[in-house]
């Protein structure tokens, strides 16, 4: 077996508690109201994710989806609420991993969500690089993701182990050959860790 080269952490539900219904609870929108939005807010946050748009077209954005029924202010604070606390758990098993071999960020993210979590979750800082779907211009689980970051770390699939909470993200890793571990907790990911040789 090809020993692991470069190990990916996903971002959020693996290094920050990620919470998409709180963007609902800020904004105080029952099931049936939020269904007139959905879609809309989805499609501005894809936009976002991919880097179309930057920060202040993407609130621009959400206050038209909503028709002004929200000040911007409040859209704001809503967008902020997904993201909280560090996986307190994560931090030293990234400081152990790091010091066995390359790391690396991937995640499906923005550059809004992306300076709060520099400013808040201290593992970050020990990952030299970071590949942001707003910077590659496609989201996981698209096979384009994967293989700009095979292309630029000049490793083979193989070789990389990628770790995700999202089932269809584990899936893509896998299409293009890379090792994968669908993220649960902190402890099991410690156990499949060992298994890739990686603590």
């Amino acid at each position: 077996m090809k020993k692991i080269q470069l190990v990916l952490f996903d971002l959020g539900n693996v290094l920050v508690r990620f919470t998409p219904e709180s963007f609902w609870k800020e904004l105080k929108l029952g099931q049936n109201q939020r269904a007139l939005f959905v879609k809309g807010v989805k499609e501005a946050a894809d936009r976002f994710e991919c880097g179309k748009i930057n920060t202040s077209r993407f609130f621009d954005d959400l206050e038209q989806v909503f028709g002004g029924q929200f000040r911007r202010e409040h859209i704001r604070r809503a967008v902020s609420s997904v993201l909280t606390d560090p996986i307190a758990e994560m931090e030293p098993l990234v400081a152990r991993v790091t010091q066995r071999c390359e790391t690396a960020l991937v995640s499906n993210t923005n550059e809004f969500h992306y300076r709060y979590c520099m400013d808040t979750v201290p593992a970050l800082k020990m990952l030299p690089k970071h590949y942001l779907s707003y910077k590659l211009g496609v989201m996981k689980p698209d096979r384009s993701f994967y293989e700009k970051v095979l292309r630029d770390a000049d490793i083979q699939p193989e070789a990389a182990l990628f770790i995700d909470d999202v089932a269809d993200n584990v899936e893509g890793a896998r299409s293009v050959g890379m090792k994968f571990i669908l993220f649960k907790s902190a402890s099991s990911l410690e156990d499949a860790l060992r298994q890739h040789d990686v603590l």
